[in-house]
């Protein structure tokens, strides 16, 4: 028996396309750890996280014969997924914020302990940042967090969303500028906006 370890993306992904459960099992296996960190950055819930986990990996049965297998990896491609996963969860978590603010809220007692003011610069600064990035269409939001937090390079990107490099490239400048502005408008730390010129050729 081989170990899974050496079996190549491809060649499991071709199994489990065919109906190998264990090939999916093997895949779902590698790659669930990356994606739950990935999901659990975003949500900050273990079981929402895993909720993700599982939602990527259903699309990515669902949609089998799209599956794009880039320089040999399934990975690029769960993650684009799981982007795709991520925005439709927030689209809904929106609509329900937006509910839940209709609503009187309670009176609260002031809480001035130093780590509570932190924690809630942290919170405001990571709202200015995905209020910034949801003005983005889907597409510049995938090429930026793909590009800039995964931190693949731009010809990874353009397979895994299988368009051009050109187009990769134009978009990021796009996207970048877009999120700077909004960045600037909302107050968020020169650190992040630093950070949207760190892309890998």
């Amino acid at each position: 028996m081989h170990d899974t370890g050496e079996i190549s993306d491809s060649a499991l992904w071709l199994e489990a396309s065919s109906g190998t459960e264990r090939s999916f099992a093997i895949l779902f296996d590698r790659y669930r750890k990356r994606i739950f960190r990935k999901a659990y950055a975003q949500v900050r819930n273990v079981a929402d996280a895993e909720d993700v986990v599982a939602l990527v990996f259903l699309e990515a049965w669902r949609n089998r014969a799209k599956v794009r297998i880039v320089d040999g990896s399934l990975l690029p491609w769960l993650l684009t997924v799981t982007n795709f996963v991520l925005m439709n969860q927030a689209r809904t978590t929106r609509r329900y914020s937006r509910l839940i603010a209709a609503l009187p809220t309670p009176e609260r007692e002031p809480d001035h302990a130093d780590e509570v003011l932190e924690r809630l610069d942290r919170d405001t600064q990571l709202t200015a940042i995905r209020a910034a990035m949801s003005h983005l269409s889907t597409q510049e939001q995938s090429i930026l967090d793909l590009c800039l937090i995964e931190e693949l390079p731009i010809a990874t990107v353009a397979a895994a969303l299988d368009i051009p490099v050109g187009t990769v490239k134009s978009k990021l400048h796009r996207a970048r500028e877009k999120v700077r502005k909004r960045l600037t408008v909302h107050g968020a730390t020169p650190d992040f906006t630093a950070q949207l010129d760190g892309v890998h050729s």
